[in-house]
C-alpha cells in the first residue's frame, strides 16, 4: 500500500542518489553542496541557474567548468532542478528575463544561466571600475575602453603621455638645472652610465636611471643631452 506521507520522488532525486553513491568523495561532496544550494534557492523563490549555484557553493562545490562540461552528471542534476522548478513553481520572479519570451523550457534554462553569468561578471566589472577610479593617479577606465573600441587597438591602462614623463615639472626643472651645472660647470662626467668626478663614482647606473626618470626625460633625450658621444667614453 502506498504511503501518502512519502515525499514525491523527482527525476533529480534519482540522479542525486546515483551521484551520491559514487566512490569519488569529491563528487559526493560536490553533489551534496549543489543540492543544498538548489533547495535553498527553490525555497527562497530564487531562479536556479548553474552559474549562481556554483557561486553560492563557493569552495564547497565544483568549478563552473565542471558543471558546464558536456556529459557532466553534476550539470545534468542542475538542469533537472531548473526544469522542475520551472514546472512546479510558477511564482518565481523573472525580473524581465529574456527567457520569459521563450517557450522551450530547455532554452529558457540556458538563457537564464547565461544571464546569471552576465550578472556575476557585471558585479566584478563594477568592482574593478571602482578600484581603478580610486587609484592615485586615477585611471580613466571608461576613456581607455572607448579609445580601444574606436581605434581597434589593444586595451591598455596607460597614460596618454610617455609613462616615464611623469615628474612634477618644478622638480624636473630643478633636477635638470643641477645636472647641467654639474656637467657643464663642475666637470662631472658619465662613464658607462654612471656619474663620476675625477673617475670616482658619485651615482651608479641605477641611481642615474632613477634621477633621469625624476627629470621626466626619456633615455634617448637624456643621452642626447648628457652623453651624446656614448656612455662608454666618459664624455658629454
Amino acid at each position: 500500500m502506498n504511503n501518502p506521507q512519502l515525499p514525491e520522488r523527482r527525476a533529480s532525486d534519482v540522479l542525486y542518489d546515483e551521484i551520491a553513491a559514487s566512490r569519488n568523495s569529491i563528487r559526493r561532496g560536490n553533489i551534496a553542496a549543489i543540492k543544498e544550494v538548489c533547495d535553498l534557492m527553490e525555497k527562497d523563490g530564487v531562479q536556479i541557474a548553474a552559474a549562481e549555484v556554483v557561486r553560492r557553493c563557493g569552495s564547497n562545490g565544483p568549478a563552473y567548468s565542471t558543471v558546464s562540461n558536456t556529459g557532466s552528471k553534476l550539470g545534468e542534476y542542475i538542469k533537472l532542478r531548473i526544469t522542475e522548478q520551472a514546472s512546479r513553481v510558477k511564482g518565481v520572479s523573472k525580473s524581465g528575463s529574456l527567457a520569459d519570451t521563450v517557450i522551450d523550457p530547455v532554452l529558457q534554462a540556458q538563457i537564464r544561466d547565461k544571464e546569471s553569468v552576465a550578472r556575476w561578471l557585471q558585479k566584478g566589472n563594477d568592482a574593478l571600475r571602482t578600484l581603478f577610479k580610486t587609484l592615485r593617479p586615477g585611471v580613466d577606465i571608461d576613456g581607455a575602453i572607448a579609445n580601444a573600441t574606436k581605434r581597434g587597438q589593444p586595451f591598455l591602462l596607460a597614460s596618454p603621455v610617455d609613462s616615464e614623463a611623469h615628474a612634477d615639472k618644478h622638480v624636473a626643472g630643478a633636477l635638470l638645472k643641477l645636472m647641467d651645472h654639474l656637467v657643464d660647470g663642475r666637470q662631472y662626467t658619465f662613464i658607462k652610465g654612471r656619474l663620476t668626478i675625477n673617475k670616482k663614482v658619485v651615482l651608479d647606473s641605477a641611481e642615474v636611471t632613477a634621477y633621469r626618470r625624476g627629470t621626466g626625460l626619456t633615455e634617448a633625450d637624456w643621452q642626447q643631452r648628457y652623453e651624446p658621444e656614448g656612455a662608454s667614453n666618459g664624455k658629454r
